[in-house]
């Protein structure tokens, strides 16, 4: 089960960065792909680790 953790990881960040691309491109006219989708990497990490720190802090024992 350990080695799929690194895949599911892989998988949620391909997931974001995708639905980023295309939410990015539908609500702003912007001509060059590339810049969009350095953003939309940008914008899924940011939400990938955000996510993984408030799982963390909600399933930390205490």
């Amino acid at each position: 089960m350990t080695k799929l953790y690194p895949v599911i990881d892989s998988l949620i960040r391909i997931i974001l960065t995708i639905a980023f691309f295309y939410i990015f491109k539908h609500f702003f006219n912007v001509e060059n792909d590339l810049i969009l989708a350095f953003i939309s990497v940008f914008c899924g990490f940011l939400t990938f680790r955000g996510l993984m720190f408030g799982f963390n802090k909600i399933t930390a024992k205490k």
